[in-house]
C-alpha cells in the first residue's frame, strides 16, 4: 500500500483533513466538497478522518464490538456513544463511522468503494461532521441555502416540498448558492449557514426543467432508482459560495399555478417544517439542535413561497419580495 492520499478542506474556517488509504474513495467522496478544498495545509488540522475500504486496500475491519442488534434506528450504536465517541452503522452498506471526540480524530470504513451509496457521494460524512461541529455549536440542518448581495435564504421541508427546485432555478439564474439539501447553522448572534456541500438533487421531473444540467449528473446508471446527483461545480452559472447570513426562511409548496407567490407564516409554522427532518435524520441530535432552530425561526422572518409552474419567477419573486 503507498502513502496515503491527502486533502484538506476549509469549512467555517476550521480545516478538516481527510487521509485516504487508496485512491478508490477519492473520486467519490471528495467532488462534493471541491469548492472547499485549500492548499495542503502544514498546521495541524482540526479534524482528520481517515477513510479505507477494504476491497481496494486489502485490509480488513477489525470485528465490531457490538451486538447485531445494537443499531438504533438513525444509525447510532448503542453502547458505543459518550461524551467522547461516537459510533454509527449505515445498516444499508454496513458502513461504519468513528468519531474521538478529545482526539478530534475520525474513521470512516466501507467495504467496497463501489458500495458508497449515493446519499453518501452527495453529502459526505454528514454524520461525522454532524458530531464534531456540534460540539462547537454548529448544526447540520436539512435545508437549502440561496442569496443575493450577501444575503441567504433558507428553503426548508421535507422531501418533495420544492426547496432543491427552488435552490436550483436560484443557483441557474445567477444567485449564490450555498447548499441543496444540507448545510451548517452558526445560530450565536446573527445567524448564518455554510456550505457543506456543491451537490443537489432533483428527480426525473424536475430535472426535465433544467436540461442544461443533464451533463452534469453524477449518477446516470442509477436514475432508475435514485434522484439525479448533480455536480454543480461544473455550472458556471452557479456561483458557490461558502456562507451567508440569513434573511428569511422560505418554505415552498409546490401549487400547479402558473405564478409564484410569498406569503407571511408564523415562526411555529416555520419551526414545524425545519426541525423534524434536522432532527430525524442524523444520529445524536437532541435539545441543544431544536433550541438553535427555535431561536432560528424566532429572529428570522419566515414565508411560504408558494410555487407555480414558471420556474423563473421562483427567483424573481424571492428577489422582488425579499431584496429590493
Amino acid at each position: 500500500m503507498g502513502a496515503p492520499i491527502q486533502r484538506d478542506y476549509a469549512i467555517d474556517g476550521f480545516v478538516v483533513r481527510l487521509r485516504f488509504a487508496g485512491p478508490a474513495l477519492v473520486p467519490l467522496i471528495t467532488p462534493a466538497l471541491a469548492h472547499l478544498e485549500m492548499p495542503p495545509d502544514a498546521r495541524r488540522a482540526a479534524l482528520t478522518i481517515c477513510l479505507w475500504d477494504s476491497a481496494s486496500t486489502h485490509t480488513l475491519m477489525p470485528p465490531r464490538p457490538w451486538a447485531q442488534d445494537a443499531c438504533r434506528a438513525r444509525g447510532d450504536v448503542r453502547g458505543f456513544n459518550d461524551t467522547r465517541s461516537r459510533t454509527a452503522l449505515a445498516a444499508d452498506v454496513g458502513a461504519v463511522s468513528v468519531l474521538d471526540l478529545q482526539e478530534n480524530l475520525g474513521v470512516y470504513w466501507i467495504r467496497a468503494a463501489e458500495q458508497l451509496p449515493t446519499y453518501e457521494r452527495g453529502a459526505p460524512l454528514r454524520v461525522m461532521l454532524h458530531w464534531w461541529m456540534r460540539e462547537r455549536n454548529r448544526f447540520l440542518i436539512h435545508a437549502g441555502a440561496v442569496g443575493l448581495d450577501d444575503r441567504g435564504v433558507l428553503l426548508i421541508g421535507k422531501g418533495g416540498s420544492g426547496k432543491s427546485t427552488a435552490c436550483v432555478a436560484a443557483a441557474l439564474a445567477g444567485w449564490q448558492y450555498v447548499a441543496d439539501d444540507y448545510c451548517l447553522l452558526a445560530s450565536n448572534g446573527e445567524p448564518y449557514v455554510h456550505s457543506l456541500y456543491n451537490s443537489a438533487k432533483l428527480d426525473d421531473a424536475a430535472l426535465k426543467n433544467f436540461p442544461a444540467l443533464v451533463s452534469v449528473v453524477r449518477n446516470p446508471s442509477e436514475r432508475a432508482a435514485e434522484k439525479a446527483l448533480l455536480d454543480l461545480a461544473q455550472v458556471p452559472a452557479a456561483q458557490l459560495t461558502r456562507r451567508l447570513p440569513l434573511c428569511a426562511l422560505v418554505l415552498p409548496r409546490v401549487t400547479g399555478q402558473r405564478d409564484t407567490r410569498l406569503a407571511p407564516i408564523a415562526p411555529s409554522q416555520a419551526l414545524r417544517a425545519l426541525a423534524p427532518s434536522s432532527l430525524f435524520q442524523l444520529p445524536g441530535t437532541g435539545p441543544a439542535e431544536f433550541f438553535a432552530l427555535a431561536n432560528l425561526a424566532q429572529q428570522t422572518p419566515c414565508y411560504y413561497l408558494e410555487a407555480g409552474v414558471e420556474l423563473s419567477q421562483i427567483p424573481q419573486t424571492l428577489q422582488a419580495e425579499l431584496f429590493l
